[in-house]
């Protein structure tokens, strides 16, 4: 399962890019929620076949198991408290946002679902990513308004992030 980027963990996520940030998740609370989220998803999504097979269609061609068993994935923080920011994706390096952590352990497992179809290869344009939480068991968390968005990146690769569609000031 994808590794938390917590203090003390020597892990060093990406430099900022499009004002989103790869930091360790530096309270314990917002540890507790996210860690609840992926035992929710370790318990009951993983191995659920509609979503393994929603994966397999994505660019990436994993199933979710194959995506969230990558030990080379990371997730961190972002401390964007606005309404609207979810999370960002950077290659295997994943940031969920202070707004994210505030809403609560079901909106960490959509988010982080969202996330990770773009670790599996989803674009940053298209609805595809968020699209995986009908087929994962988080239909009530599926918003049609919310679009992965590529910002340029100073290094190769873009940076994925959920957004509500439209929303001034996001990614």
């Amino acid at each position: 399962m994808p590794q938390l980027n917590v203090p003390g963990s020597g892990h060093v996520g990406p430099a900022a890019v499009a004002g989103w940030q790869w930091l360790p998740i530096p309270t314990v609370s917002y540890r507790t929620r996210i860690q609840a989220a992926v035992n929710l998803i370790n318990s009951r999504i993983k191995a659920y076949g509609p979503c393994n097979s929603a994966f397999r269609s994505l660019p990436g061609g994993r199933s979710f198991a194959q995506v969230w068993s990558d030990p080379a994935v990371w997730i961190s923080y972002d401390p964007g408290g606005a309404a609207g920011r979810f999370g960002a994706t950077l290659g295997n390096e994943v940031t969920v946002s202070q707004y994210t952590c505030r809403m609560g352990h079901w909106t960490l497992v959509a988010t982080i679902i969202h996330e990770m179809a773009h670790v599996d290869g989803a674009d940053g344009v298209s609805h595809d990513a968020e699209a995986t939480l009908q087929k994962c068991l988080m239909g009530a968390h599926h918003d049609p308004g919310i679009l992965g968005q590529i910002q340029a990146a100073p290094k190769p690769g873009a940076v994925a992030s959920a957004n509500r569609a439209g929303s001034p000031g996001t990614a």
